[in-house]
């Protein structure tokens, strides 16, 4: 059975139009009426009650929870390496190591990519035909801009500025790219700024 994940609300809070026509272009918040009229003689009963709902602790307003495509990280590949560090660790106190062997032990893919206005961005451009693109001749060439002018510069030019002058790919056959908006999780950008330090040292 092919269960796709189905995209009904926008990154504004509007009805997308595989919603259907009697709810495209509306803000979630409108439609619950409509829904109800809509179901009409189908429903058993209908009442107003109180309940806990989500706010964001930033902004504290109501939030709904969507289904959007993000970027993963994926540990299976050094899984066991990092597992057989833990083993020659020494730990203070030592209820640490066991505590971290499981979480490493039992950690999934690990979802690196946050909706936010500020933050190091993650440096993926798309082709036209949405292809991304990743490679180390372009992450390379970003690092470059970065250690230049800084992470600032994701945010100040256009996808073309940032990509090494001349960039083909052909996915793209009239020369256009477009660039990520999301960030990295802090904790992955935390967790990784380590290594920049030791390798600029």
């Amino acid at each position: 059975m092919d269960l796709r994940l189905q995209f009904t609300v926008d990154e504004r809070g509007l009805m997308m139009e595989n919603a259907g026509s009697d709810f495209h272009g509306q803000f979630y918040g409108k439609v619950t009426p409509i829904v109800i009229e809509k179901l009409g003689d189908l429903l058993l009963a209908q009442e107003v009650i109180n309940h806990s709902y989500p706010f964001d602790w930033r902004t504290k307003k109501p939030i709904i929870w969507r289904a959007v495509p993000q970027w993963f990280a994926s540990v299976s590949d050094f899984r066991q390496e990092i597992l057989d560090e833990i083993d020659k660790t020494t730990f203070h106190p030592t209820w640490g190591k066991t505590r971290l062997y499981n979480m490493i032990r039992d950690r999934g893919d690990w979802v690196i990519s946050r909706q936010r206005a500020w933050g190091v961005p993650l440096p993926i451009f798309y082709a036209e035909d949405g292809t991304a693109i990743m490679t180390k001749e372009v992450t390379d060439h970003v690092a470059d801009l970065f250690q230049e002018h800084g992470s600032i510069i994701w945010w100040q030019k256009e996808a073309k500025e940032l990509l090494p002058e001349g960039f083909t790919h052909p996915g793209s056959p009239n020369g256009v790219f477009t660039k990520e908006t999301d960030i990295m999780d802090v904790w992955f950008d935390s967790g990784s700024s380590w290594n920049g330090v030791i390798e600029c040292s």
